[in-house]
């Protein structure tokens, strides 16, 4: 028997392991909003349903990706860009990707406030972008103790998604154009 089939199927059920602490991130974010809770729960009922397909990947396939699972988490992820207030980064597949494909995790994309006296909104940003760049430099904690480190890469992301949101409100000030 080939030793080379395990560790692939076992890069299946990692996938599915990661989707599932993913929707169960979303299910447990608070929000008095009903709209964004139903939003959240419909990201987790995503993340559920690729889990499921990831599980369903038979022992020796060598598929590249289950086409049901990206679809799954590429409706999530469209979920998450529509309800900006779900704190949920838009990039939340390549998380769940990471034992199947070799690509850089995602970071944040760079606030640039108007207001430059604003210093507070840099400080936040520059401590949330370390933290996050520890955390996906932080190998042995991502492969050993994997639901702890997403339950805190989506923490630092939920914080940066809030400053963002700070950051548009006070760039949409009037005395704030330019």
């Amino acid at each position: 028997m080939s030793t080379t089939a395990a560790p692939f199927v076992g890069q299946y059920a990692q996938a599915a392991q990661r989707a599932r602490t993913v929707a169960e991130i979303a299910r447990d974010r608070f929000t008095a909003d009903d709209n964004v809770r139903a939003a959240l729960y419909t990201i987790a009922a995503r993340l559920d349903a690729a889990a499921r397909e990831f599980d369903a990947v038979p022992p020796g396939a060598y598929e590249e990706l289950p086409t049901e699972a990206t679809e799954e988490l590429f409706m999530a992820e469209q979920i998450a860009v529509e309800h900006p207030a779900a704190l949920f980064p838009a990039e939340l597949g390549e998380y769940v990707l990471v034992p199947l494909v070799d690509r850089e995790l995602p970071f944040p994309r760079r606030l640039n406030p108007v207001n430059p006296g604003f210093a507070k909104f840099a400080q936040r940003e520059t401590e949330q972008a370390h933290a996050l760049h520890l955390l996906h430099a932080d190998g042995p904690h991502q492969w050993e103790r994997t639901e702890d480190w997403l339950h805190q890469v989506f923490k630092v992301w939920e914080k940066h998604l809030r400053l963002e949101a700070e950051v548009r409100v006070d760039n949409g000030r009037p005395d704030d154009q330019r």
